[in-house]
């Protein structure tokens, strides 16, 4: 394993584990949810070993939405704080670019973008913002319904008591003020982040399950997908059945050459125990088996 820096383009300095194949040609870049990192997720350990082993370094990373709360050095000397309280979605685009560029300058030629939980999202809206970027296909472990989970009769109550303080914040020049309340008891956010995500027509609802406002972003994805659930995964259950939920996503996938879908019963938002599956089956994909 080997640590590895890259630079956005607006000048943050972000940090990746690289897990390296003899075969320097092919690249899985991994993109985690919120206030995720580079190192705890369940089924890390499956594809730090299995990907190299079969033909494709892994690089798992970090983007400004690393931890709650999180200290970034920038190119030009300065430290700053960002973390899931205070990013921005649409500075996804930044990170991820910055990930592709480094992946291009190790001399990786065929580059596949994994993402979890709301890092899905953040690869599917890099792919419709950034036509020509190269990427063969995307693998997506729990595309999350983001807005969904915030109207479903259990994320409402958190919601309406974030949203109402986060307007009167900002309402007040306190935008980068934290709000008093936990969405759904763990992620601290501050106002401007809490409403850049879920406010109505935030571009975080990529995956609408319910339909009602509707699929754009996903009929525009014209590389295979492979997606995974689990019956149990608190990003997609809330809002849908697993498995009516993967049906909808394959139908939506309108202009992507080859999709295949997973649901895994009892299986929860981190994959616990699914962790070899879902990679045995992401190389069978990419390998087209």
């Amino acid at each position: 394993m080997e640590i590895v820096t890259t630079n956005t383009q607006d000048g943050i300095i972000l940090h990746g584990q690289l897990f390296e194949s003899p075969n320097k040609e092919n690249i899985i870049i991994h993109i985690h949810g919120m206030s995720g990192d580079l190192y705890l997720n369940s089924f890390y350990p499956a594809m730090e070993k299995n990907y190299p082993e079969n033909g494709w370094s892994f690089l798992a990373t970090e983007n400004r939405g690393t931890h709650s709360i999180t200290q970034f050095n920038t190119t030009d000397g300065r430290c700053i704080n960002i973390g899931n309280a205070y990013e921005k979605f649409e500075d996804c685009v930044y990170d991820i670019q910055a990930w592709i560029d480094k992946a291009k300058e190790l001399g990786y030629k065929r580059i596949w973008l994994q993402a979890h939980s709301l890092g899905p999202s953040k690869i599917t809206y890099y792919m419709t913002n950034t036509p020509d970027n190269g990427i063969e296909g995307l693998i997506w472990i729990s595309p999350s319904d983001m807005l969904g989970l915030v109207k479903d009769p259990e994320g409402s109550k958190d919601h309406s008591i974030c949203f109402e303080q986060a307007k009167e914040f900002v309402d007040n020049n306190e935008g980068e003020r934290l709000l008093d309340h936990l969405l759904w008891g763990c992620y601290k956010l501050s106002a401007n982040t809490y409403l850049n995500f879920f406010e109505d027509g935030a571009n975080t609802g990529i995956f609408n399950y319910k339909g009602d406002l509707g699929w754009d972003v996903v009929n525009k994805i014209n590389v295979p997908v492979i997606a995974f659930t689990g019956t149990k995964d608190e990003g997609i259950a809330p809002v849908i059945d697993a498995y009516e939920g993967m049906k909808i996503l394959e139908s939506q996938l309108t202009n992507s050459p080859r999709k295949e879908t997973h649901v895994y019963e009892n299986g929860v938002h981190d994959f616990t125990g699914f962790g070899e599956d879902i990679t045995k089956r992401v190389l069978n994909f990419i390998q087209n088996k």
